[in-house]
């Protein structure tokens, strides 16, 4: 493995949020008492936050740090749910979000520091 970081934790907490999130899917759908409609959703964006994480957990290692683009959108994702559903599983977003930042603002820094 060619890592140029430790853990990719902004990686590893979005596949996690995402495995709970499929989780929930899947228990909501086993007890049945919700509409399949909930289920679906949970499960879905449940897979595809893991997908997502996977990736981003790839961009981590390979680059060291999580690129502006990746965490832009995350950011406009995470708006757009805390909109519309303000006390929801998109306040767990935050976490990793910070903590991509936090590893980006790191590397502009270094990045800026070694240019002069």
């Amino acid at each position: 493995m060619d890592s140029k970081t430790r853990f990719p934790l902004t990686g590893a907490l979005l596949v996690f949020i995402g495995s709970a999130h499929t989780t929930l899917g899947v228990a909501i759908w086993a007890a049945g008492v919700e509409q399949a409609e909930l289920s679906f959703w949970f499960t879905a964006f449940g897979v595809a936050a893991v997908c997502f994480g996977i990736a981003v957990i790839d961009t981590e290692r390979t680059r060291g740090y999580v690129p502006a683009p990746i965490l832009a959108a995350t950011a406009v994702l995470t708006a757009f749910g805390l909109v519309f559903e303000p006390v929801s599983g998109f306040l767990t977003v935050l976490a990793p979000l910070a903590i991509g930042v936090r590893g980006w603002t790191r590397h502009r820094r270094v990045a800026a520091v070694s240019a002069e």
